[in-house]
């Protein structure tokens, strides 16, 4: 048997410190990270180094750190955001503070104070549930105090604190400005400069994501109020029928310079026209259009409101005469089909048979139909039956359904065809008409009977 020698090496110090037997001190120990993967800002991400070993069996201690974090991120050099860090657990967890991807590292020591390589871990973090805004209630106050917001009631699904920015998404046309205490603060104090309504946006970010903005309005009333005075413009005489009148109520005005909003009525009308409000093109707006359908006299009254009292009404009359030129509009009542009705009994009775019809088909019509009009003009439409045994379901429809009924063969083994013909009748608003016709075609084809025992 062959005899190995084993030696040793001895280290002394020259102060005559204890020596230190290099065999006795083992091997470093070994870093695993884990795995890594996607995770949700929500929720806190978890970390296991359990994996990690020592192969002298000594106890190690776990020390985790962020080699790289996304743009934002506060957490580079900070190993306190592990929860658990530089002891002897394997398990850790943090909280992402911006959505990106992070490296972790992690480095095992053990009682020998031997350290391990480096093993890494890639997180990558997607945006999870957005904090919520929560601007408060609007407010009501008058000209000369100040208004305090509240965005308190804002909220975070995980609790995580918020950092406040609001901003002015609207303010009356007289305001030149209004002045914050502190737009970043969660309560700051607005002062207006102007009468009118203010719009306030609040947007919350939980330190990863902005929140949908909430919005608070803030009505400011004169100290002196009077009442707004409403002006509907001079009287229209050179309208036309069934073009855009133009109305303008922009001389409208509030002793206090308040901000107005407008209010358009129709208040009379010709016997025979059909025009209500809506055919006033924007009620609300100072200077909106109106539609009238036909010749005659219309009265329209304006009425303007300054946040606090509503004007006096003011009418406008609009002469109508008939349009001098008008283009008819154009129809074209689609493609003629060809329809396949199936077939019939046809019974022997004497010398000939006598023949049923076949089953009512259901078609739509109106598919390929095209109407249009040079001059713009709103159109109504209509559809008549000029020939066969026909159904119109919605008549006024451009596109509707018919049932065709009545189609029959005249004998045993014959096919006949049944015509319908459909006409497509277009009127503009001064009264023009035009029309189109298209025609369905129905074969049925007579068969005997079907003996059944």
């Amino acid at each position: 048997m062959r005899t190995i020698a084993t030696s040793f090496i001895f280290l002394f110090a020259c102060t005559g410190e204890e020596t230190v037997d290099k065999a006795q001190i083992g091997n470093p120990p070994i870093a695993d990270a884990g795995s890594g993967g996607s995770f949700s800002s929500d929720q806190p991400i978890s970390l296991d180094g359990s994996s990690s070993s020592d192969p002298d069996g000594d106890e190690i201690i776990f020390n985790w750190s962020f080699s790289r974090v996304p743009d934002g991120s506060s957490l580079l050099d900070n190993a306190e955001a592990f929860l658990d860090n530089g002891t002897d657990t394997p398990q850790t967890r943090f909280f992402a503070d911006t959505a990106g991807t992070y490296i972790v590292d992690l480095v095992v020591i053990d009682s020998n104070d031997l350290s391990s390589d480096i093993d890494s871990v890639v997180i990558t973090v997607e945006r999870g549930q957005l904090p919520i805004a929560d601007a408060g209630t609007d407010l009501n106050i008058i000209e000369g105090d100040i208004a305090t917001l509240s965005g308190a009631n804002s909220a975070d699904p995980l609790g995580r604190s918020l950092s406040y920015q609001w901003s002015m998404s609207n303010a009356p046309s007289t305001s030149s400005g209004a002045l914050f205490t502190d737009l970043s603060a969660a309560s700051p104090t607005f002062t207006p400069d102007a009468t009118g309504s203010y719009l306030l946006s609040l947007i919350v970010n939980n330190g990863i994501s902005d929140s949908l903005p909430d919005s608070v309005v803030v009505n400011v009333a004169s100290s002196n109020p009077l009442a707004p005075v409403a002006d509907a413009g001079a009287d229209i005489l050179d309208g036309q029928d069934c073009t855009d009148i133009q109305l303008n109520g922009m001389a409208s005005s509030d002793p206090n310079d308040d901000e107005l909003d407008f209010s358009w009525t129709l208040q009379s009308k010709p016997v025979d026209s059909t025009v209500t409000t809506a055919s006033i093109s924007d009620t609300e707006d100072a200077q909106p259009t109106f539609y009238p359908d036909v010749a005659g006299e219309y009265i329209l009254s304006l009425a303007v409101y300054d946040g606090s009292a509503w004007s006096i009404p003011d009418l406008v009359t609009v002469s109508v005469s008939e349009r001098v030129a008008n283009i008819a509009p154009m129809v074209i009542a689609g493609a003629s089909l060809f329809l396949d009705g199936g077939s019939a009994d046809c019974v022997l009775s004497g010398y000939n048979y006598n023949c049923d019809a076949c089953n009512s088909l259901s078609v739509t019509i109106g598919t390929d139909a095209v109407i249009s009009d040079g001059d713009g003009d709103p159109m109504i439409s209509e559809w008549v039956v000029l020939s066969g045994d026909a159904t119109i379901s919605e008549p006024t429809s451009l596109e509707t359904t018919v049932l065709l009924s009545g189609a029959a063969p005249s004998d045993l083994n014959v096919c006949d065809e049944t015509t319908y013909e459909f006409e497509l009748i277009v009127e503009d608003c001064p009264g023009d008409g035009s029309n189109d016709s298209v025609e369905f075609t129905v074969t049925c084809c007579g068969v005997e009977p079907v003996i059944t025992e």
